[in-house]
């Protein structure tokens, strides 16, 4: 059924609303409040903190410089163990990171429906596939597989990259039994790997069975090496204490010292070695440098205090431009300056999403404002804006047949039933009209139609037809007793252009054909 959004004329049923203040009133409300309009760091600008912060920078450097100096001396005198706790914890973290990133590669694809489905049928074929396609789809995967709760391998061991010792592993860990995580097997020096292994849970999360992937040891030789500094050697051990990998840069050295910790969620350790090196020859090569470090914060500071400010004079003129035309309802533009903050880059695409969030509800609650929630037909709002369209028709010589139809006995209904007959008048409502006419839902039961190009006599053989359609969907519901099946009364009339002054005297005689149908014992159908 078409329906317009666009309307023109009075609306007859809809009370008028008072009207919303506009956006400009709002804003001069809450401007006129003092305690709202108060800046949040009182009277001072933003240049006058930045350079105020930039002050307290240089402060505290000539104090961290002063104690550096300090320490610097007592380092230089003997501290052989200074920093080496907090240089082998950054190491770790680092492998640490690499190594929960491929465990979450392991639990994403545990998570996968297919992953699931495959376990659930047992398919080895199926299984076989899909773990080709894995290895192909992570690319520093060696081998992947899938193993049921019984410690059974779908699919071939050979074609997934499975070795003895990853499957006497995985055995182990299908029975429950300890394994040091994650096993590392040692072949040749392109097949030596390390396993890992994730549930696969239905959506009970009950266990479905294992999803096992094994990755080469050669990438985390990158990571290894790569935190590995002059004057260090940096060696990563597996539970069983056996060497993983290792870097050794530590060159010609008389005294080192050694330091190793564990991986957190594994049983690997990582050890560091130092070369310690003989005090500087001369205390004032330490301060010079301090004073040339301080000379270049300095600077840098100065300078980017400088960018700092002009950055934000131009990005919150943009912001500012935005929010007023947000606020007086323009529409944004799609594409926004380049700004020179990264804050300001997450700022204006957030204002944008605001602004569509806002038309998109705006929109939505228009809708549900002209729409019934128990039909989804137009409600008696949508229906004025239409009866107005068509009465503009009808004066300009367009015939428009008025409908008014009740239905009878609806209160003999319980909540349940009266909402399946309503909803089933509605669709036979829609059946029976074109796609030019107007429906709508007026009260719990009243409804009415706009039936344009219609005359008298093609309006009663129609609406006999709608009734008894809708008599015959009745019958068919099977919680809706014969006895308690309901029927419609019609009360229609034609817009004559000449006759009819007003709008609201169309629908008086509406109104007065339905009553007189509902109270008549012969006919159902009453013209007015």
């Amino acid at each position: 059924m078409f329906q317009s959004n666009e309307h023109s004329g009075p609306a007859v049923y809809a009370s008028e609303q008072a009207g919303k203040p506009s956006a400009q009133q709002t804003q001069d409300r809450v401007t006129t409040n003092p305690a709202e309009s108060r800046p949040l760091f009182g009277a001072f600008s933003v240049k006058f903190l930045a350079y105020t912060s930039a002050i307290v920078i240089v402060v505290l450097f000539l104090s961290i410089t002063a104690t550096n100096l300090f320490l610097a001396k007592v380092y230089y005198q003997g501290s052989e163990n200074n920093g080496l706790n907090q240089r082998l914890a950054d190491k770790a973290r680092s492998l640490e990171s690499q190594l929960a990133f491929f465990q979450q590669i392991v639990n994403h694809v545990a998570s996968q429906p297919t992953t699931q489905d495959i376990l659930e049928t047992r398919d080895e074929t199926q299984a076989q596939t899909w773990a080709l396609q894995m290895r192909r789809f992570l690319p520093q995967a060696m081998g992947v597989a899938l193993l049921t709760n019984n410690g059974h391998i779908l699919g071939a061991p050979a074609d997934a990259q499975l070795g003895p010792q990853s499957l006497t592993d995985l055995a182990k860990l299908s029975q429950g039994e300890r394994v040091k995580m994650p096993p590392v097997h040692r072949l040749s020096a392109a097949t030596s790997h390390f396993d890992l292994v994730a549930p696969v849970l239905d959506e009970t999360d009950t266990p479905l069975g294992m999803v096992f992937v094994n990755f080469g040891l050669q990438t985390l030789n990158p990571l290894l090496q790569g935190n590995t500094n002059n004057g260090q050697k940096l060696v990563l051990r597996d539970g069983e204490g056996n060497i993983i990998s290792q870097f050794d840069k530590l060159g010609n050295a008389d005294k080192t010292r050694q330091l190793d910790i564990p991986l957190a969620k594994s049983d690997w350790r990582l050890s560091l070695t130092e070369r310690v090196d003989r005090a500087l020859p001369s205390f004032l090569s330490l301060t010079l440098f301090n004073a040339s470090a301080l000379l270049l914060t300095v600077g840098i500071i100065a300078f980017m205090v400088r960018y700092a400010l002009r950055s934000l004079g131009t990005d919150f003129q943009q912001i500012k431009t935005l929010l007023n035309r947000m606020a007086e309802g323009e529409p944004l533009a799609e594409e926004f300056a380049t700004p020179k903050l990264r804050e300001t880059a997450e700022i204006l695409p957030a204002i944008s999403h605001i602004q569509r969030d806002i038309d998109k509800k705006q929109q939505l609650l228009k809708t549900q404002q002209l729409y019934d929630d128990v039909t989804g037909l137009p409600n008696r709002r949508q229906f004025n804006l239409e009866f107005a369209r068509a009465y503009d028709f009808a004066r300009r010589g367009t015939e428009v047949c008025v409908v008014r139809l009740q239905v009878e006995a609806l209160d003999k209904l319980d909540d349940k039933q009266t909402t399946q007959v309503l909803k089933l008048l509605g669709s036979t409502l829609k059946e029976h009209v074109r796609k030019v006419d107007h429906i709508a839902h007026l009260d719990q039961d009243q409804f009415a139609l706009l039936m344009f190009g219609m005359n008298a006599d093609g309006a009663i053989p129609c609406l006999e037809r709608l009734h008894k359609s809708f008599l015959g969907k009745q019958a068919q519901l099977p919680t809706l007793p014969d006895a308690l099946i309901c029927s419609l009364h019609f009360g229609y009339t034609l817009i004559h252009p000449h006759r009819d002054n007003s709008a609201a005297e169309v629908l008086k005689r509406t109104e007065q054909a339905l009553a007189e149908a509902r109270t008549s014992a012969e006919r159902c159908i009453i013209a007015a």
